[in-house]
Order: structure tokens, then C-alpha cells, then sequence
């Protein structure tokens, strides 16, 4: 049993018809989701599930294995059961708009020192990125939005697709993130490439706008040295 992953190809997707395949104590999965489930510093979706003539708000969503869970705050279908799965739309949008902001940034940082990312996270509002980068200040981080967003107002497209373990392995420079070692329980199956016009090309498992123009204004809100080597920028987007 799986999961088809809807996310993984259109992340546009706000709602499915599903069928429930496998249930745990907490939650239920389904053989399709629109639910991204977390990962990669992305956060998981909310949203609601229709069963029963009832709608039930999904308050996480997680995955086991091939396996997408769903936990609502209240009660769970039966096996067999068709569901309605609806995200909650404005919530993903934002997070799609600051997932896409922090490969532009990436793109900049990567282009103009070589460094790779030793973390990320999203958040409902804003999102950080980290490099290690002894020589940044405050000023530079500034100077790297700033760019970034001249690059995302010109209008990129962004595309998604998908290589095989074999092909990965010959793009290990599509790791972006510093320690490839993480990635090698991803190597058993395909593996998602996210690309940016020519500014940037990725392995990423997330959801993302389809063109740059979309982000809006990157908005830098605070730079932070953390430790010896490692440098952390904050961002949000506005409007």
C-alpha cells in the first residue's frame, strides 16, 4: 500500500476524493493526499476531511514509509471509506512563496561564494536559512535578499521533475544541503528536482509557486551569527 503523493506534482492542488487504506491510533491515510506531510524544513499542511456527511479539521499530517497519515481533531474513518481532503489554501500558498524565496537565496549564495545550506526551516510567517560563511555580516545578508529579489521579480519559471537513483547519483551537485549523507535513504526510489530558470536547479522535496514573480517581496528581518562559522538569515514575504 501507498500514498500517491498529489503535492509531489502539483502543488497547486487544494483538493482530492481519497479512499481510506490504512489507519493507526492517531490518524488514518488515504491512497491519494494533497497533505504535504513535513519535511525538508518544510512544515506539514492543515486543512479538512469530509466523511460521514461531516467535516473534521486535520490538524497534522505525517508520513510512514510510503504511507501519508491524516489526524484530525476528532474521530477517524473506516477503512474503505471515501473522504474529501481539502488543505488549507491561504496557509500553503504563503509556505509555497517562502519554500521558492529560499532557493533564490540559495541560488545567489551558491553562485557567488560556492557554499552549501547547513539548514532551514519554514514557518507559517517567515523562514531562516543557514550557511557557513565566515566573512558575512549583517550588511551582506542584506545585499544576498536584495539580489534575490531583483532575480525573482524578472519572472522564472519553476519546474518540477523526477531522476532515477542511478541519475542521482551522477548530479550529487544538486544536494544543496551541506551533508549528503542524509540523503542516501532517499536513493530507493525517484527523486524530485526542483528547477528555477537557469538560477537554480536542486534535489527538493516540497512544494513551490510556479514562477518567481509570485514570491513578492523577500523581506530580510534579521541576521544572526551562529558560532564560529555558521551565518543565518530570516525572511518573510509581502504582500
Amino acid at each position: 500500500m501507498e500514498t500517491d503523493p498529489i503535492y509531489w506534482r502539483d502543488s497547486y492542488a487544494r483538493k482530492v476524493d481519497a479512499e481510506v487504506i490504512a489507519r493507526s491510533d492517531e490518524g488514518f491515510a488515504t491512497d491519494r493526499t494533497v497533505f504535504y506531510p513535513g519535511g525538508g524544513g518544510q512544515p506539514h499542511d492543515t486543512g479538512v476531511a469530509r466523511w460521514g456527511g461531516s467535516g473534521h479539521r486535520i490538524v497534522r499530517a505525517y508520513r510512514d514509509g510510503s504511507l501519508v497519515y491524516h489526524v484530525a481533531e476528532d474521530g477517524l474513518p473506516e477503512i474503505g471509506e471515501k473522504v474529501e481532503l481539502e488543505i488549507d489554501w491561504d496557509r500553503r500558498y504563503r509556505i509555497m512563496r517562502l519554500h521558492t524565496s529560499l532557493h533564490v537565496i540559495s541560488a545567489v549564495m551558491y553562485n557567488r561564494l560556492g557554499v552549501l545550506i547547513t539548514g532551514s526551516q519554514i514557518y507559517e510567517d517567515r523562514a531562516r536559512i543557514d550557511f557557513p560563511a565566515e566573512e558575512m555580516n549583517k550588511e551582506y545578508a542584506m545585499e544576498i535578499v536584495e539580489e534575490a529579489n531583483k532575480l525573482a521579480s524578472k519572472g522564472y519559471e519553476v519546474e518540477v521533475f523526477f531522476v532515477s537513483p542511478e541519475e542521482a547519483l551522477k548530479m550529487k551537485h544538486l544536494f544543496r544541503v551541506a551533508e549528503f549523507s542524509k540523503y542516501e535513504k532517499y536513493m530507493k526510489g525517484p527523486l524530485r528536482v526542483v528547477k528555477i530558470g537557469d538560477i537554480d536547479i536542486q534535489f527538493d522535496g516540497g512544494t513551490h509557486v510556479k514562477n518567481t514573480r509570485e514570491i513578492g517581496e523577500i523581506v530580510f528581518l534579521k541576521y544572526e551569527s551562529k558560532g564560529r562559522r555558521n551565518r543565518r538569515i530570516y525572511i518573510s514575504v509581502s504582500p
